[in-house]
């Protein structure tokens, strides 16, 4: 079992490195976050997880995610999603990525 006060660190740490990163889209564009925070609804299938929330301006040169990975400001990858999320002139691109929090041994 994780302890709630781990889990608090865990979501501190994510915030910290994601703040200041980007989102790398379909493998070549790079948006700034401009904003991201931690949902608090609950995730089905996974005991202990964080939703990280984040936004970041529309790019108009890209009409079709197919991949976006969520990066921190050194460019290290913290999640990463596949999908086909069509923009349809969107002005803000909001995504959620869920990270799942082990304990070691």
């Amino acid at each position: 079992m994780i302890l709630p006060s781990y889990l608090q660190t865990v979501r501190n740490d994510l915030l910290a490195r994601v703040s200041g990163g980007d989102i790398l889209i379909n493998g070549s564009v790079s948006v700034p976050v401009q904003a991201v925070e931690i949902a608090s609804h609950p995730i089905a299938g996974i005991k202990d997880g964080i939703t990280l929330q984040v936004s970041a301006q529309h790019v108009a040169s890209v009409p079709v995610i197919t991949s976006a990975k969520l990066r921190t400001r050194t460019g290290a990858v913290v999640a990463e999603k596949t999908g086909n999320i069509e923009m349809n002139g969107a002005q803000i691109i909001n995504l959620s990525f869920v990270i799942e929090v082990r304990g070691g041994v």
